[in-house]
């Protein structure tokens, strides 16, 4: 049961957190800035809060090593998808750069682990 409340614990949290970045990003001008306030910084800072209170600090530093490792994937990703988008077209250029994705992700699953 205890499970349970973790869970919605973190998802009212979260929640909460989206709805506040959201209220940011409206009120950033540019536009263009507003989705530096999307919903993931919210989701891990919520997570991030839950699991330091729940299993402290080694639990937090294992979370926040493959959120960093995540976020390069990511970068990777958005690195790689924008050419081969144009030179292979919408869905082979976004499969190929998934691969990318999954490569650079693997590694650094191996790196945190």
């Amino acid at each position: 049961m205890a499970e349970v409340w973790l869970i919605a614990g973190r998802g009212l949290f979260g929640g909460l957190l989206v709805m506040a970045f959201a209220v940011l990003g409206e009120m950033v001008t540019p536009k263009r800035f507003a989705g530096i306030f999307a919903a993931a910084p919210a989701v891990a800072l919520a997570g991030m809060t839950i699991t330091a209170l729940r299993e402290g600090g080694p639990a937090l530093a294992e979370a926040g090593l493959g959120m960093v490792a995540g976020a390069v994937a990511l970068v990777a990703y958005c690195v790689v998808a924008v050419p081969l988008v144009r030179r292979l077209g919408a869905l082979p250029g976004s499969l190929a750069a998934l691969l990318v994705w999954g490569a650079v992700a693997a590694v650094g699953w191996v790196l945190v682990s």
